[in-house]
């Protein structure tokens, strides 16, 4: 399958965070190593920038870095962040997840640390194991108060939606299978939820559609499995060859079922999926954008579809993608972006004709922002 500004390496290089110290000096932190940001509140005359103004605590160091940009300045597309409350910001792909703050843990908490100020943490925000955790001052509730964000998965805890890689409906099989490989009690578990970067889904006693209710729009990709539309950035066939590959990489697995491969937005990866192409094509109102790729027209910010500019084939180059093919636009959707070799106005009459047959009004000028406080 051919895809949008594929690499030109094999590995992909990490994502950092680039910020200038006190001194001047410019420094590149891996976002994969950044427990939180932290708004600094200097007092500087009007006229004169602050020494720094965001801290970044970052896992192996007892002291945070000091820089001079503002939490602002910091973020961007590849640096999504979340706003937690008390001036602290996530970065987006580290949350494993949401879990509210019992009275008991705050005391615990106070006895160990020696602290008295317990009552203003509401929620922890659980990161990857290397990064540990942290407490938060605002609700899960008050968090989705902007829009949903966090997505509940059952004994109050909850997980960033752009984090979400697939979702899985369990059958008793899946229940037995699971009960016998980790040696739990699985039966009251509905359902279970892939996150990005983890290998082990997170199991809920919430059903598909209890999830669902939530306000989510799901993609049904077969076998009970699905994926959520807001995260999909495209889609199109598997191919025999990519099959054979996969029968050869995978032992056992029946590689001949899957038809359609999913790439998904955010750092998800990709999803295989046993619909045909077609079937998900009218499922989810999908525009060609060219080299059998096909979107979800309701996730292409219709008015921000632009003529491919030589700008662009020189900054994404330059980041090691191949640009070598015929692009004509540049493909703006509410979890990213896409080349295509069609040009703008033939994606807008696409996208048009799309949402035209599902009686659904194009995407306004302002996209969904679910990662942005």
């Amino acid at each position: 399958m051919s895809i949008n500004a594929t690499r030109t390496n094999a590995s992909v290089k990490a994502k950092v965070l680039a910020a200038t110290l006190e001194n001047g000096t410019r420094t590149e932190l891996p976002l994969s190593g950044i427990r939180f940001l932290q708004i600094v509140n200097t007092q500087s005359p009007e006229d004169k920038v602050p020494p720094f103004q965001s801290k970044i605590f970052v896992a192996g160091r007892a002291d945070p870095v000091y820089v001079r940009e503002s939490v602002k300045e910091l973020r961007s597309n590849e640096c999504q962040l979340v706003y937690v409350g008390g001036g602290k910001y996530a970065v987006r792909q580290n949350i494993m997840r949401l879990e509210p703050i019992t009275a008991e843990q705050k005391t615990i908490f106070a006895e160990q640390a020696n602290a008295s100020d317990t009552a203003k943490f509401k929620t922890r925000v659980v990161l990857p194991k290397e990064l540990g955790s942290f407490w938060a001052v605002k609700t899960i509730k008050e968090l989705n108060e902007r829009g949903m964000r966090f997505i509940d998965i059952g004994d109050g805890a909850a997980v960033h939606v752009m984090n979400i890689k697939k979702l899985s409906e369990l059958s008793d099989d899946d229940r037995s299978r699971i009960s016998g490989r980790y040696n739990i009690d699985a039966a009251g578990f509905r359902s279970q939820v892939t996150l990005q970067g983890e290998d082990r889904p997170k199991l809920t006693k919430l059903s598909v559609s209890e999830l669902r209710s939530q306000g989510l729009e799901f993609v049904d990709i077969g076998e009970k499995d699905f994926v959520i539309r807001q995260n999909v950035k495209f889609f199109g066939p598997f191919t025999a060859e990519d099959q054979m590959r996969l029968a050869h990489s995978r032992e056992g697995i029946k590689a001949n079922r899957f038809v359609t491969k999913f790439t998904m937005a955010n750092g998800n990866g990709t999803v295989l999926s046993t619909r045909s192409v077609d079937e998900l094509k009218a499922a989810t109102q999908a525009v060609n954008i060219g080299y059998d790729r096909y979107v979800p027209a309701s996730n292409i910010a219709h008015d921000k579809v632009v003529a491919f500019s030589k700008d662009e084939r020189s900054s994404l180059s330059d980041a090691g993608y191949d640009v070598q093919r015929a692009w004509k636009s540049s493909v703006a959707l509410i979890n990213g972006m896409a080349l295509s070799p069609a040009t703008p106005e033939q994606i807008k009459q696409r996208c048009e004709k799309a949402l035209g047959a599902s009686g659904v009004a194009p995407l306004p000028d302002d996209l969904l922002d679910l990662d942005m406080a």
